[in-house]
This record gives structure tokens, sequence and C-alpha cells, in this order.
């Protein structure tokens, strides 16, 4: 398997145009992207992660300094975890995993309050190469706009001689039609450079084609919290079950945070998945992040081709159209040491219940939801739906199940098993 492709440019100024070939941008301080590096690394989101910082660290600086063309896979294999020379990139994916796990960290980093008007540094899909940037609220209060000066009245026109007149009502008959024809080129070349072009706008288009807020609802740890009562300790009540995300589906509602905030979509965060309501799902498109955790996720797939089974302490994805399949699952009481693979759905439904467009992000265990996570935040990863699709995929209903290995307790990149479209 091929690493994945690394993209250029890689800087961004603030007025959004790339500068390329790892050049400073104009108008971004290196020292205040050094200083908004250092903030990052003591922060809680990556303090304690010495991996992801040493990666992070070596990327920014090797652009700062000029020098992005180092910013390969194998390259940065051998710089920042001491791979030698020859070291094989299909079968150790250190930087891929690590580059992963630092986008959904900064993804995570700049969800927190207080950071929203800070510089962003983001290392996007499918690319090594940092970006630096600042928040669009900040530009447009930044950009100040000269009032036009006033201009001088021209002088009166002389009457044109009557042949020039003529030649001016033939310009003047020419000129609807000339219109007509930019406005039609307009139309072809709008269409097919503005349309949908990459697997991710394909996928995400039908939730982020509506204006209203999009729905973000988290599998919960438990029954709806107890009302407090006077008997109840402020401990009691702050570590009920249903207080509590697991790490992994706080990483991939970081990731989709991160998506939306990029595209400009608004979202909002729902109570979770048991204090979500019915009326809830109505208001506007919505994410289901979880599965066997999230009552949601399992009754809109309990509809669908590709589901959640779960028998004692096994659990697997079930396939309508092939029962005898029972390989893409697990079962919870085994020893983790034995754990190799996780399992995950990715489903995009227009939901007939809520009339809604539903995107469910959903493992058996927590390493499937984090994988998930990351295949349909990554133009890389939904790429390969592609292979799969028919013509003008983003308007039909799809469903992805995928893989990912588990290598002591940490999961690997997704593996596409099954797809379908309908």
């Amino acid at each position: 398997m091929a690493g994945p492709r690394v993209t250029e440019p890689v800087l961004q100024a603030p007025d959004g145009h790339a500068t390329g070939n790892g050049s400073r941008p104009k108008d971004v301080d290196p020292d205040a992207v050094r200083a908004q590096l250092e903030q990052i690394l003591a922060s809680a989101v990556l303090r304690n992660s010495r991996r992801n910082s040493q990666l992070l660290r070596h990327v920014v600086e090797r652009v700062l300094a000029g020098r992005a063309e180092d910013l390969k896979e194998r390259s940065i294999g051998i710089d920042v975890f001491g791979r030698p020379a020859n070291y094989d990139t299909n079968t150790d994916h250190i930087v891929r995993s690590v580059a992963g796990e630092v986008r959904r960290r900064l993804a995570q980093y700049y969800m927190e309050p207080g950071h929203e008007a800070e510089l962003r540094i983001d290392l996007q899909a499918g690319s090594y190469l940092p970006h630096f940037r600042w928040p669009a609220e900040k530009l447009t209060s930044s950009i100040a706009v000269a009032p036009p000066e006033a201009e001088p009245l021209p002088p009166p026109e002389k009457p044109a001689p009557a042949s020039r007149r003529h030649g001016v009502r033939g310009l003047a008959l020419l000129i609807p039609a000339a219109l007509l024809a930019v406005a039609v080129l307009a139309l072809v070349f709008t269409g097919r450079f503005f349309g949908p072009k990459t697997a991710l706008e394909r996928f995400w288009g039908p939730v982020f084609s509506t204006d209203s807020p999009i729905m973000l609802c988290v599998g919960g740890g438990g029954a709806a919290p107890a009302e407090p009562n006077d008997t109840m300790t402020v401990g009691e009540f702050d570590r009920q079950p249903s207080h509590r995300m697991h790490t992994s589906d706080a990483l991939a509602l970081a990731a989709l945070t991160g998506l939306m905030q990029s595209s400009g979509k608004p979202y909002k965060m729902l109570n979770r998945a048991s204090g979500t309501s019915f009326k809830d799902l109505q208001s506007g498109p919505f994410v289901l992040i979880g599965g066997l955790n999230n009552e949601w996720t399992m009754r809109l797939t309990g509809t669908l081709r590709f589901g959640f089974e779960r028998t004692g302490s096994a659990a697997r994805i079930s396939d309508k159209q092939n029962p005898a399949n029972t390989a893409w699952g697990f079962d919870f009481s085994a020893p983790l040491a034995q754990l190799n693979r996780d399992y995950a759905i990715i489903s995009r439904v227009r939901d007939p219940k809520t009339e809604q467009t539903a995107v469910v992000v959903a493992g058996i265990g927590s390493w499937g939801t984090l994988a998930a996570g990351e295949f349909v935040s990554s133009p890389e990863h939904l790429k390969k739906l592609d292979a799969f699709a028919p013509r003008h995929w983003e308007r039909n209903n799809v469903q992805v199940v995928i893989a990912t290995d588990v290598i002591r307790g940490s999961c690997g990149p997704p593996v596409v098993l099954a797809v379908h479209f309908w």
C-alpha cells in the first residue's frame, strides 16, 4: 500500500491564499507561529503525548526553516521516530498513525473554549505539511476598506456621427447575445469546477447543504443521570456513568467538529445519547457517534443492511444480505492481548422517521469508532469510496463497513471491507 499523497501548497496567509513550497506566509509572523506551537504543546491535549508532540514540533520547525521538501513519510520516520533508512512504510504505519492522532488532538485543542481567536496550526488530512492561518473572524475585524475617492464628472459627449450611431446600435444588439453566451459558459464551468469534486464533498454534501446546525450525538455511559436530591453528594452526581465519555468517542467528536469548523458549518452538541430526544433529531441533520453505547445508532442501523448484533458478551456487525457472515466481530470477555481487529459501520442515509440526513460513525468497540471518525473526516480515506460507487453517488444512501487493526490497545488506519449504495 502506498503512503498518503503529500499535497502542496502548505502555508496559508490570512487572506486564504497559499504561499506554496514551504515559504513563509507574508502575514504570519514565524515568532507568532512558534509561540502558538509552544502553547499547544503545553496544553493538556498534547503535553503528555511525546510522539505527537515530537511530530508536530518537527513539521512546524521544518516549514519555518524553509525545508518543507523534507516532510515525506520516510524522512519523518527516520528523523522523528528513529527508523532505519530502508524501513518499509507499507508495513510500518507509525508516521501515518501519529499524524492522524495529531490532527485529532489539534481539532480538540481548538474546540476548547478560549482558543477560537488564536492562530491556527492545522495538519490537513493527506499531508504532513502544516498550514498556519488566522481564524476568519480575526481577518474580518483586521481588514479596513478605504472609501472610494470622488471622481470628477466626465465632460459632456458630442453627438456621434450617424455611421457611428448605427455601429453602436449593432453593438447593442450583440451585447445581450454575448451576455447569454457568457452566462451559459458560467453555468457549465461552475458545475464543472465548483460542483462536488472531492469524495469528502460528495459524502458530506447532503449534510452541509442545509443552513440548520448539525446535531452531534455521542454515545452515553448508561441511563439518564439521576435527578439531584438533598442526600446526593457532589462526588456521587459527578461520577454517574452517564456523565462520562470514552476517550475514543471524544477524539472522533473532535475530528468531526474540526471538519465542520474548517468547512464553516454550524453544529450543536446534544446531551449524551440517553438524553437526546426524537424531537432533537428532527431539528436538522445529525451525526451519531458510537455503536453499542448509542441507542439512536442501534435504532437507525437496525433497519439497514449493516447493523449491530450482540449475543451475551460477543458482538458483531451483521449483513442482512449475507447472514452467514459472522467474521466481523469479537468477544468482549476475551483477553485484550488476543484482540487484533475492531470493526465499524459508517452510514449516510436519509432517515424517513426524522426526515433528516443522518450520518453514523460507530464501531463495535472504541477503536472502531475512532477509525470511523478518521475515515469520514479524511479526503484520502473517503476517496476509496469512488472505486465502489455508482455515478453521482452523492445522491445515494451509503453504508460502509471498515476494519482497523488493534495493536496493544491502539488502532491502525481504516480498511474498507464492504460498501452498499442505494
